[in-house]
């Protein structure tokens, strides 16, 4: 089980020793959703399936999605794990093919729920599972300095709290910092908090993530 004496790298190794005893869970709700996809007359389809692992009683998300149907037997695959420590609810998505994991800190869904989402009726559980239904992954770039001024701006931080990198995603821009195996999410902003000027310096990023995404995906609804 992950607990809030866990490194990041302790993590890492934790989620991807136990997500290889998922697979009778995975089978057992793919199988769910091919018949709800058969059913289904709207695409795409995304459905989630919660679980706790029975050895080391990690709490898993499995989210199936198929945009056509077509994929009902090789639908999209994301699971993500949820931990908590004192100052909230963390979540933790590995990347399989890649042996890295993103964490995204209590922090992190807090500036979601503010800028992204502007709802504050919504449970902290409902707000990660928000997120990761409309999460496609991310495209980034090493951090500059003008990132980093963007950053520190919006944040309010102090000087010493460092990000490595800045990221695209479906649903805003990210910072974050890199240590190994391992994506620590930090923050999330909209397009639309980002002046004209600001906007130009990551329009690159934007149209790499958008080909990142319609090479894998084709196009996403």
């Amino acid at each position: 089980m992950i607990v809030p004496s866990m490194t990041v790298q302790e993590i890492h190794k934790e989620v991807f020793e136990d997500i290889k005893g998922l697979k009778n869970k995975l089978d057992a709700c793919k199988k769910n959703f091919e018949r709800l996809v058969l059913k289904s007359t709207r695409y795409p389809v995304m459905q989630s399936y919660a679980c706790t692992t029975l050895e080391r009683k990690n709490k898993f998300t499995i989210y199936y999605t198929a945009r056509k149907r077509s994929e009902r037997r090789t639908p999209i695959l994301h699971i993500i794990g949820v931990y908590s420590r004192p100052e909230g609810k963390y979540a933790v998505a590995p990347t399989l093919d890649m042996n890295l994991v993103s964490i995204y800190p209590p922090h992190f869904f807090k500036r979601y729920r503010e800028r992204i989402l502007k709802d504050d009726s919504i449970s902290n559980e409902e707000i990660i599972n928000l997120y990761f239904k409309n999460d496609w992954g991310f495209v980034g770039a090493v951090i500059n300095e003008q990132y980093e001024s963007i950053y520190h701006s919006f944040e309010n931080s102090e000087a010493e709290d460092k990000v490595s990198f800045v990221a695209a995603t479906s649903q805003g821009y990210c910072f974050g910092e890199r240590q190994g195996t391992v994506n620590i999410l930090k923050t999330i902003i909209s397009e639309d908090m980002l002046f004209d000027n600001q906007k130009a310096i990551f329009m690159k990023l934007k149209n790499e993530f958008n080909n990142m995404i319609k090479d894998m995906y084709g196009n996403i609804k």
